[in-house]
C-alpha cells in the first residue's frame, strides 16, 4: 500500500544569487511558486509552503484547500531548518520536499519519483535522484521516521544535507528515471534565462 505523502515547498531561501525572490519569478500562467503548488495539487498532494517571508505568498496560493504556508519553527538554517520545520508540522509517513527553484517539476514527474520508491522494498529512509553526477536532495522523499536525525543535525549545528544524507538508508533514483529537466534548479539570473529559452523551445518548438 502507497503510504500517506505530503508534499512541502522550501521557499525560505535569501535568493542572493538571483537577487530576486526565486519563488517570485513568472512561469507560465503565474510564478515559480503558483505553478509548482499548482502541480502538487494535481499529484493529489496536501501541501506546506515554508517560508520566513510568508507575506510573499499570494492570496491564491495560501487560501488555496489542502495548502498550509508557515515560517520556521526554529531558527532558520537553510534547508535543515525547513526539514526540522515540517517534519513537526506533517504527521503524513513520507514528506515530498521540493526546492521552490524547480520550474519544470511537474504532476508527471512527482509520480515517476513516487512510483521509483513504490517500487523497492520498504527499507529506506529517504529516495533521492540521482543525475548530473550528483544527489538532488531538495528533490526528494523522506520517511517521517528520519526526524531525529535531521533534529540531532539542527541541534549540533551541522547544516550540511549530505553529511546527514549520509546517515540514512537512501534509496536512488536512477540518472534518466526522470526529465533531466526536472531537477534543473534555477539560482540565478543565467539560469532563469536558460529555464525559459527551454520553456519556449517546449512551448513553441523555437529554439
Amino acid at each position: 500500500m502507497q503510504p500517506s505523502i505530503h508534499a512541502v515547498i522550501l521557499a525560505g531561501g535569501k535568493s542572493s544569487r538571483m537577487g530576486v525572490p526565486k519563488e517570485q519569478l513568472p512561469w507560465r500562467e503565474g510564478t515559480f511558486l503558483t505553478e509548482l503548488v499548482k502541480e502538487v495539487a494535481a499529484a493529489g498532494m496536501p501541501c506546506l509552503i515554508v517560508s520566513n517571508e510568508p507575506e510573499r505568498i499570494p492570496a491564491e496560493v495560501a487560501g488555496r484547500p489542502g495548502v498550509r504556508v508557515t515560517p520556521d519553527l526554529v531558527p532558520s538554517a537553510g534547508p535543515v531548518s525547513g526539514l526540522v520545520t515540517a517534519l513537526r508540522l506533517c504527521t503524513e509517513e513520507v514528506l515530498l520536499v521540493l526546492s521552490c527553484d524547480l520550474p519544470f517539476m511537474d504532476r508527471e514527474q512527482i509520480a515517476r519519483l513516487v512510483a521509483c520508491a513504490d517500487d523497492q522494498e520498504a527499507g529506506w529512509e529517504a529516495v533521492i535522484p540521482y543525475a548530473q553526477d550528483r544527489l538532488h536532495p531538495l528533490c526528494a522523499l523522506y520517511r517521517k521516521s528520519t526526524q531525529p536525525v535531521w533534529e540531532q543535525a539542527l541541534e549540533q549545528g551541522e547544516l550540511r544535507l549530505m553529511k546527514t544524507i549520509q546517515k540514512l538508508a537512501v534509496l536512488q533514483v536512477p540518472d534518466g528515471w526522470l526529465d533531466p529537466w526536472a531537477l534543473f534548479n534555477a539560482n540565478t539570473p543565467e539560469e532563469y534565462d536558460i529555464a525559459c529559452r527551454e520553456e519556449k523551445r517546449r512551448t513553441t518548438g523555437q529554439q
